[in-house]
């Protein structure tokens, strides 16, 4: 997984960039993430300061999120929970599809409509 992380308005610190890492590599065991683009922002003219804002390329639609907060590990930790919770919801959403073909005796790839009836 490729990771950018950018800096806005305060210094790169080693601990953040540490605690992005390890965040993202934990969402990667729930999702085959290809790359990953986080900028961490600190306006200290708008009230709450820090924003955090995280794009993650998976198969299929991207992922993102975004959150602000008065402290930054707050609003990163909003972010990654609302990652989450994109993720399981797309998983749920792909569970829930294959129970109800399988209830419906159909598989994957057969249609919902049998064949008509060809008579003469």
């Amino acid at each position: 997984m490729n990771i950018i992380l950018r800096y806005r308005g305060l210094d790169a610190r080693a601990a953040w960039s540490g605690l992005v890492e390890a965040s993202l590599r934990k969402l990667q065991n729930r999702a085959a993430v290809g790359s990953a683009e986080v900028t961490l922002e600190r306006h200290r003219e708008i009230k709450p300061s820090f924003r955090v804002h995280a794009w993650l390329e998976v198969p299929g639609p991207d992922f993102h999120a975004e959150a602000r907060d008065y402290t930054l590990q707050a609003a990163f930790f909003k972010v990654v929970k609302n990652l989450e919770r994109q993720i399981r919801a797309r998983q749920n959403r792909r569970a829930d599809k294959r129970k109800t073909n399988l209830q419906l005796g159909r598989g994957p790839g057969r249609p919902a409509v049998g064949l008509a009836a060809t008579g003469a």
